[in-house]
């Protein structure tokens, strides 16, 4: 049987009060003979409360306010039923009342964050147009600089050619030197110094970060016993050596491949086994590594003496050398230049033995990427542009005269020309020989059966590279499977397939279109013969080793919660620890508007850039000691700019990994050999979700719904 609510018997019980109270007005104005007549009519009106009640008699006295009845009469029930109803209406209004101001405090909240984020973004909006204009107006601020790089330079005068580490034509932007008093060849080798020579370097150091640059580096790879104590005293990334790409190269190759490290003497590196093991984790015992030394080349003993490396004599001996070894090892898939003078030689071996060729300079290039505008996307024109042209130094510069006077190798009072670095390769003085030229690298991509508009800056938008690319998706890949760890035999197969395909198609280094995909580097790199990193989390060996233990580098990824799962994967792969202090993780998922990532929707990257600058600024506020920051989604590159910007910090992402990795198969413009790969046309090839597969295979695709 239905009940009347609370409210409802209320409202019910006043209209029979003010029909009561009428009544009794009206009964006052009348004789007594018709009171009991009233009396009746009056108890007859009223309903009762409900359908089990007894009728009662309503007593009215004369003369009151009308009161109950001692006998408990039907006044005194209602009142009470009226009482009660009141009281849960009252409480049933404090419980909405409370309802309600909490959703007024949320709403405050929530309209205080979304003030802040439309003031962030206005204020992002306002940089842009400032800087699109040119920085004029009141409100202009002034553009960043161009990076730079500062080189600790040995007590060591020689003339360096193109492509040595202490050649300003090597490089594509400014360069500082600085030499220290003591620190000879010699001294490098044995990896001691004194006291005072050690105080010496610490200068060095600091007078670099006082010239400004954003990264430090060695002239010589036996510096890399003074790394640990370069680190300490830089608050910029420090590489005193090559050889702390070797982790990066190694996770990326098959386990059975092998490396070779070309040195200036191979028995001098081996000395150094504990310090690159240590640092670098390079062990020179480790079969994969074949070491070699260039002492026995002929014309290559002028290092040694400091003399003018005769290239047109060292490069032959080099290539021909390097070819033999290959025939006796043909199981070596990458080559590494250990030797700081070496890299004049990296594009006659890319051309020659077809190999990916890493040295002193792709290192250089790797950090200092890390803090370059990115031309193709992101927040534009915040950065001046490198203007060409490099400092003169001769060696000795920026000494005091004492400190020119303790030199053990002097300052020579002939001045000799300088190789300035040169935009164009035509201008170039490099060894040139007529070939057949090869193709520009490509880069393939194993895309997800995931079907979503990237933006520029996301490794599945073709605008985010400067040079050719090749795409493949896998039927049944999706997102969650990917973020579980594990393949169906029916997709590991697909996934096999699409990595070979993009192998003979020509890609020359392969990567993955989703972090997560990290978890598969140990099938990818085993199935084909080149470079493979499926993910850019390949990269934090090379950036932990650059800071000291005490700094923290921050790892920026869609979901925090899904990354440390691939716990095991990312420690044995990648030489990163989750749980190690050191990396700060938190994932974007709160961030507003970066939700889209997960529905598969267009990013309104605009929208979101200002919330991304905002979470990280709480962080570096949070962690001070942060150095370094690390986007480990693909999705993440678009920020990376805005990052760099607000923040002065080294930023890394998939494209600069991509970049990395293409960089040594590329030929490098500024030094070396010539004329022996074709230029990119800047044109990308037309690419939609599901081409490059068969029939079958698109029907297989889920998120094309065929």
């Amino acid at each position: 049987m239905h009940m009347a609510s609370p409210i409802d018997r209320l409202d019910m019980m006043e209209q029979e009060l003010m029909q009561m109270k009428s009544m009794r007005n009206n009964m006052q104005m009348m004789p007594m003979a018709g009171l009991q007549m009233m009396q009746s009519q009056s108890a007859g009106m009223l309903p009762p409360l409900n359908q089990t009640q007894q009728p009662q008699v309503v007593h009215i006295h004369e003369g009151g306010n009308g009161g109950t009845s001692s006998g408990g009469g039907v006044d005194t029930a209602q009142h009470q039923e009226i009482m009660k109803a009141h009281k849960e209406m009252l409480n049933a209004l404090k419980e909405t009342q409370s309802s309600h101001s909490q959703l007024l405090l949320q709403h405050r909240d929530l309209e205080k964050q979304h003030g802040d984020l439309l003031k962030a973004h206005k204020d992002l909006i306002q940089k842009m147009a400032t800087m699109s204009t040119g920085g004029k107006g009141a409100a202009a601020k002034k553009k960043a600089k161009a990076p730079s790089l500062g080189v600790v330079r040995l007590d060591y005068n020689y003339p360096p050619a193109a492509g040595d580490t202490d050649s300003p034509a090597s490089y594509g932007y400014d360069v500082f030197y600085r030499a220290t008093p003591g620190l000879t060849f010699e001294a490098a080798q044995a990896g001691q110094f004194s006291e005072e020579v050690e105080r010496r370097f610490a200068e060095s150091i600091k007078y670099l970060e006082a010239r400004g640059v954003n990264a430090i580096t060695g002239d010589c790879g036996f510096m890399m016993a003074f790394q640990i104590l370069a680190r300490k005293i830089a608050s910029k990334p420090v590489f005193m050596s090559s050889m702390v790409q070797c982790p990066v190269i190694e996770a990326a190759m098959a386990k059975d491949d092998k490396i070779l490290i070309l040195t200036a003497n191979g028995d001098s590196l081996r000395d150094q086994k504990q310090v690159l093991l240590r640092e670098c984790g390079f062990d020179c015992t480790d079969g994969k590594f074949i070491i070699r030394g260039c002492q026995d080349i002929p014309g290559f003993d002028a290092v040694a003496k400091g003399l003018k490396v005769p290239l047109e004599i060292v490069q032959p001996g080099v290539v021909k050398m390097v070819k033999a070894i290959l025939k006796r090892n043909p199981k070596i898939s990458a080559i590494l230049m250990e030797c700081s003078e070496l890299p004049a030689y990296s594009d006659a071996l890319r051309y020659h033995t077809g190999l990916p060729v890493w040295d002193a300079i792709t290192a250089c290039d790797f950090y200092i990427s890390a803090f370059q505008d990115n031309p193709r996307f992101g927040v534009g024109d915040w950065q001046e542009s490198w203007d060409g042209e490099q400092e003169e130094y001769e060696f000795g510069k920026h000494l005091t005269k004492d400190d020119q006077q303790k030199l053990v190798n002097k300052v020579t009072e002939q001045a000799r020309k300088k190789e300035k670095a040169k935009k164009h390769k035509n201008a170039l003085d490099k060894v040139t020989k007529s070939v057949a030229k090869t193709s520009f690298p490509k880069l393939g991509i194993l895309r997800l059966d995931y079907n979503y508009p990237p933006s520029a800056g996301d490794v599945d938008c073709p605008a985010s590279y400067g040079y050719d690319l090749l795409y493949r998706s896998v039927p049944g890949f999706t997102f969650e499977m990917c973020q579980s760890g594990k393949l169906s035999p029916t997709v590991e197969k697909d996934f096999i397939a699409a990595l070979k395909w993009l192998e003979k198609k020509g890609a020359s280094i392969i990567t993955g279109d989703c972090g997560f995909m990290m978890a598969f580097q140990p099938i990818a790199r085993d199935v084909v013969k080149v470079p493979v990193f499926m993910s850019s989390m390949v990269q934090c060996p090379m950036i932990s080793v650059a800071f000291d233990k005490y700094d923290k580098i921050l790892i920026l990824t869609a979901n925090d919660a899904t990354l440390k799962p691939q716990k095991e994967t990312l420690l044995s792969h990648c030489g990163f620890d989750v749980d190690d202090n050191r990396f700060v993780i938190r994932g974007c998922q709160d961030v507003p508007g970066f939700d889209a990532v997960a529905k598969g929707e267009k990013v309104n990257v605009e929208y979101v850039t200002p919330g991304i600058v905002k979470m990280v600024k709480k962080l570096l506020e949070q962690f001070p000691t942060i150095r370094a920051i690390n986007l480990e989604c693909s999705e993440l590159p678009p920020y990376a700019d805005a990052l760099r910007q607000e923040t002065k910090l080294p930023v890394f992402d998939a494209i600069t990994a991509a970049d990395y990795f293409i960089s040594a198969r590329q030929d490098n413009p500024r030094f070396g050999f010539n004329q022996w790969q074709c230029d990119w046309d800047g044109e990308h090839d037309e690419y939609e979700l599901g081409d490059n597969l068969s029939d079958s295979e698109l029907a297989r695709m889920e998120s094309l719904g065929r």
